[in-house]
Order: C-alpha cells, then structure tokens, then sequence
C-alpha cells in the first residue's frame, strides 16, 4: 500500500468516495457516519478524580442487495479500509433472506434546527474542570450532614453526523451539549441517603453547578427521618420525574418494531383509548433543548413531532422506512442505531407528556397516601411485553395533602397502562429528565405499595 493510499479521509469525504465506489458497482448503499469529541471531569474530595478526553469516527455501511440488508461498519476511513467495509456489506446481504420494506429513499428537506450554536466555543479545559470542582465543592459545604460526594462531574460533546445514500440523500448535522451530575450522600442519626441533580445545556456559559449541588444535597436531606411504608393500595401523586423514569421504561411500547414482533402490549389497539383522557403523549425530536433532538433520523427522513396518545386514545407507532412499509404506513423519523456496530431500529427521540391545567397545591390538595418521587430497578423488575412491573421506590406519605414524613424504600407494583388509566389530574409544570423523558407530576387513582 501506498502513503496516499492509507490515508486518512475526513468523514465528508470518505461518505463521497463510498457513494461513488457503490455507483461504479451498481450497488444501492447507504453510508452513516459520525464523529465525537467528548469531555468527561469527575471531581472527588476537592481534586479532580478522573479526566478523559476521547475522539471517535466512523461509517456504517448498509447495502441492499435482491432485497436483502448487509451491514458493515469501519472506523479505518483511508480507501482501501472502506473499500473492505463496502465488499464486506455486499457479501453479507448475499448471504441473508430477503427482507420486506427493505430499499433506501431520498427524503424530503429536514427541517432547520440549530443544535450547535456557540455552546462551547472559547470554552477552556481550566473552565470545564471549574465546573466539576465547584459542583462537588457546594455539595460538601451545603450542609454539615453531607457526609460524601460519591459522584460529581462534568460532561460535554460535540458530535458531527451524516447519513447519505445513493437514491441522492445528503444530510449532516452538528450538534454540541454540556452538562454537570451530582450525586450526595448525606447521614443523619444512622441514616444514610442520597440525592441527585443535573443540569444539561446546549450554551456552557448557562451552567450553573452551585444551584444544581444545593437542589441535590436538599433532595437527599428530605429523605432524613424516614418510616417504614405501610402495605396497601392507596391513591398517590407521582412526580414529573418519577413518570418519566416509568414512561422510559415503557417506551418500547410504542415502536412499530416491537408491535410488528408481538412485544408490545399495544398491539392491535391502534385508535383505542388506552389511558386517561387527560393524557396527551408527544414525542418530538425537534425541541431545542431536548437531550435527543435532531433534524433527522438514522436515515435521513426528517423529524417532526408526532402525536402518540392524544387524550387518551392511541394515535400512532414510532416507525422507521421498513417498519412503516411493512405496516402500510409512512415513517415517522424514528430510525435510530447503537453505534456504529448496531443495525437500524426504532427509538424514540424526546417524549413529552403534556401539562394540565392543576398547580402543585391543587394536585395534592387533601390526598392521604403516597407521594412517589423516584423508582430502580427497571432492567429487572418491569416487564416491556406486558406492561407489568414491580419496583423499588422512594417517595413520602402524605396526610391531607401534606408532606408528613418520607419512607424508607418500598415497592410499588402494577401495570403502566392501568397507572395511565388511572390519572385523575395532571400537573402544570413539566419535570425534565437525563431519560430523554419530560411529564408533569400527576395523581392517580390507586397504586399498590408494599412496605418493609
């Protein structure tokens, strides 16, 4: 091999020079590429504990080829390398089944969505270490029964991406974000609990660590003085950020993947009513702010937000090309791969749960039971085929709607349908999460709890 030969190509052009390989063989191709420059500072105890910086680019390849997929990838992007990957994407969709829906297209235009701005421009490395020590320092000094900070650190990332394919597809994007996470413990007559915040931005100069180490240590110190809770079922109020976590979990349920396969406890219940008529459920990628907004998806078909629950009743799937041509529909820009490695699937981008018109007073206004502010244990404890789930929580009894003591962990067990079914009010703030995931607190009907 030659120098020249070996050389690396910047993502733009190895995604021409593919194309162009692909077009003199008569092969239809479709070429995914990426590149990330990453930023993570972890501080401990006043020093700084762990600092990475990390660079990583590639393409994954998808061939089509008599109706059949062959998938490569290379983070090698000198000519012979892609030349490799390109023979290794034609041999693998020779050696599969043809697959329905299978083909590439040339989606309309994107919409204009800027993602990058000037978030991190002139932003020093002595700036960004600032953060994370200033962030565990106000955790430490916020109150005396702060006994550690476990975890507090910064993150950041400026990711380039591309999709392009030989129907004449050409999309990129830039997208840059800076975020900080803190995790306190703090002791109190035996008891030891622990709070969390974050703070997640597109502009670095927004981040404020001090506001989000204070939030977390005064979370953490709510949980003080906690009682066993009682065992029942009882009516509860479940915060924006808990509903989030658990609308997380149930994600899955709306992909046209999972339908198509039997493993989601939606199919066939299309125009439905499936949840209270208060519940308006939106998934939008186009959110300025949101943590998984994009113009387009792992395609290159456009994002727009699209209604899934509207008033209770089921009004759509989330649907990649195929997906969508096996279901006799239209995609609704939710392709999405794990890395470059993964195939193409169905995820969703931001899910938003839409406020109501009840304030914070009103939604627990004379409400005796639980007040549910967090749930773990998802990978084991709920059930994405059925819905079912059983859950370790955190939360606190209410008596009249007033907070009256918080409760050492419990269960809470279910079905996130019912619980949907079940909400009697929704809130008027929205909760934004690290899930990808924003819901205002709500207040249902019953959910049972079993305490220690």
């Amino acid at each position: 091999m030659t120098a020249t030969s070996e050389q690396q190509l910047s993502l733009p052009d190895a995604r021409a020079y593919l194309l162009e390989r692909a077009r003199e063989r008569g092969v239809t191709l479709e070429v995914y590429g990426q590149r990330t420059n990453a930023t993570s500072i972890r501080a401990f105890d006043g020093d700084v504990s762990e600092f990475k910086l990390s660079a990583r680019q590639g393409v994954a390849l998808r061939a089509v080829v008599r109706g059949a997929w062959g998938h490569s990838f290379s983070e090698n992007l000198s000519r012979p390398a892609l030349d490799r990957a390109l023979d290794m994407a034609v041999q693998n969709a020779e050696l599969v089944a043809p697959e329905p829906g299978a083909g590439l297209q040339n989606w309309p235009p994107p919409p204009a969505l800027d993602l990058y701005g000037e978030g991190l421009s002139g932003v020093t490395v002595e700036q960004k270490v600032g953060v994370a020590l200033d962030l565990e320092r106000a955790a430490r000094e916020a109150d005396p029964r702060v006994t550690s900070v476990p975890y507090g650190g910064y993150q950041d990332g400026d990711v380039y991406g591309t999709v392009a394919n030989t129907e004449g597809l050409e999309r990129e994007d830039r997208q840059l974000y800076a975020m900080n996470m803190i995790a306190p413990l703090v002791s109190e007559n035996g008891q030891n609990k622990m709070g969390r915040d974050w703070q997640f931005t597109r502009e670095f100069t927004e981040l404020d660590p001090t506001r989000t180490a204070i939030s977390a240590v005064e979370d953490a110190m709510a949980l003080l003085g906690a009682k066993p809770a009682p065992s029942g079922t009882f009516p509860a109020l479940i915060s924006g950020d808990c509903l989030a976590q658990l609308l997380m979990l149930y994600s899955g349920m709306f992909s046209g993947k999972m339908v198509e396969e039997g493993k989601s406890p939606l199919a066939g219940r299309l125009g439905e009513q499936i949840a209270s008529p208060l519940v308006t459920l939106v998934d939008d990628a186009t959110l300025p702010r949101g943590l998984s907004s994009r113009a387009f998806d792992a395609e290159g078909c456009p994002s727009a937000p699209l209604t899934l629950i509207e008033a209770g009743r089921l009004t759509a799937f989330l649907h990649n090309a195929q997906t969508a041509a096996r279901a006799g529909t239209q995609s609704t820009g939710h392709a999405a791969r794990q890395g470059l490695q993964g195939t193409v699937g169905v995820a969703p981008s931001n899910l938003v749960l839409q406020p109501g018109g009840t304030d914070a007073a009103a939604l627990a206004s004379g409400l005796t039971g639980l007040r549910l502010t967090g749930v773990s244990g998802g990978h084991a404890g709920a059930n994405p085929i059925t819905g079912d789930f059983s859950l370790q929580a955190e939360g606190f009894w209410l008596e009249g709607g007033e907070v009256a003591h918080p409760l050492e962990v419990f269960t809470v067990a279910g079905n996130i349908l019912d619980l949907l079914a079940g909400i009697e009010a929704v809130g008027n703030e929205l909760e934004d999460t690290m899930y990808g995931v924003s819901a205002p607190a709500v207040r249902v009907s019953g959910l049972a709890v079993g305490g220690s």
